[in-house]
């Protein structure tokens, strides 16, 4: 039973570092944090819970920041506090650009490992390839973009080490509704997923509702309570699934900022 254990582990975690990379982590790669502008942060630490149906899930995460408010490093946590995941991230000289990604694990049965990415940007300064090694600094992933004119990516290819065709993925873009749909498909060019998400997570839909700090507090689907501090940043967000009429808490957030003085 224990070596069908590990073995489930194992291949769960090689499939979702197959997978690490796609269409949404590339246009997302250097998002803002939700954090006011013009205001530097130099750590956040946030405490998050999770309201599940069969239990309440607990964790801790400990971001630092450039002067550009870009991630440095993030460390997360379990519900014990031990270290499970350490993040790290390289930019160029402006610090708004990721040069390079680490990301450090630990786990109790396959212990630690490592994975690192490294970018590569055209001309433009369009993100067009991704480079992963492992720790043994061997090359277990090369990810190629296509993008369009605005720079987002429509187009993306896997290579592995193993040499095996993972098929493509492509995205289509609705940029008056602030929506794209990304489709993966096999070698065989068949369908094998389909995902809708934003363009731009801090634009706000129509009949969203905002309040004075410019955050949504209800949704379609969700409800949001904030609490803030002096310079405007939530330092506690509760989140609610509207599930029938009914508020059912679903998540909470707690942060302590440092500032940069």
């Amino acid at each position: 039973m224990k070596f069908k254990i590990i073995l489930l582990l194992f291949f769960t975690s090689f499939i979702n570092s197959i997978y690490s990379q796609s269409i949404f982590s590339a246009l997302h790669i250097d998002s803002d944090l939700e954090l006011r502008k013009n205001i530097l942060v130099s750590e956040i630490t946030t405490e998050i819970t999770f309201f599940n149906q069969d239990n309440i899930e607990r964790k801790k995460e400990i971001t630092s920041l450039n002067s550009k408010n870009k991630i440095i490093t993030e460390l997360r946590y379990d519900s014990e506090d031990n270290l499970k995941e350490r993040l790290t991230r390289i930019h160029d000289s402006t610090g708004t650009k990721s040069i390079s990604r680490k990301i450090e694990r630990w786990h109790p049965i396959i212990g630690y490992s490592s994975e690192t990415a490294f970018y590569e940007y055209d001309e433009k300064g369009f993100l067009i390839k991704v480079i992963d090694k492992n720790q043994n600094n061997k090359i277990i992933r090369e990810t190629t973009i296509t993008n369009n004119e605005k720079g987002n990516p429509i187009e993306l290819k896997l290579k592995t080490d193993s040499n095996v065709d993972f098929g493509i993925e492509i995205a289509e873009y609705d940029y008056l509704n602030n929506s794209v749909i990304t489709k993966v498909f096999d070698k065989n060019g068949k369908i094998i997923s389909t995902n809708n998400g934003k363009i731009d997570y801090s634009k706000k839909e129509e009949n969203d509702v905002i309040n004075e700090y410019g955050d949504m507090t209800k949704s379609e689907d969700y409800e949001y309570e904030f609490k803030y501090d002096k310079k405007g940043n939530w330092t506690t967000q509760v989140r609610y699934k509207i599930i029938g009429g009914k508020r059912i808490k679903n998540a909470e957030f707690r942060r302590k900022l440092k500032y940069r003085k």
